[in-house]
């Protein structure tokens, strides 16, 4: 999971750095402006795991119970 993240990551930082160098800004600006963009997509990505994570409701199944009839 870790290295989908930061693959993701990587492609929105080698995009952004394109789409800021079409764009005519510096050099320093394109890496500081993709670094943040990069930074940013990482920390959503890690937010919407843990929030699938914890919403997700797992339904406990005791094995005592499953060999009872009622």
């Amino acid at each position: 999971m870790n290295k989908i993240i930061f693959q993701i990551g990587l492609l929105t930082f080698c995009v952004s750095v394109v789409v800021f160098t079409t764009m005519g800004n510096d050099v320093l600006d394109v890496v500081a402006k993709s670094f943040i963009i990069f930074i940013a997509s990482i920390v959503a990505m890690v937010g919407v795991v843990v929030a699938t994570s914890l919403l997700s409701v797992k339904e406990k199944v005791n094995p005592e119970e499953t060999g009872k009839t009622a």
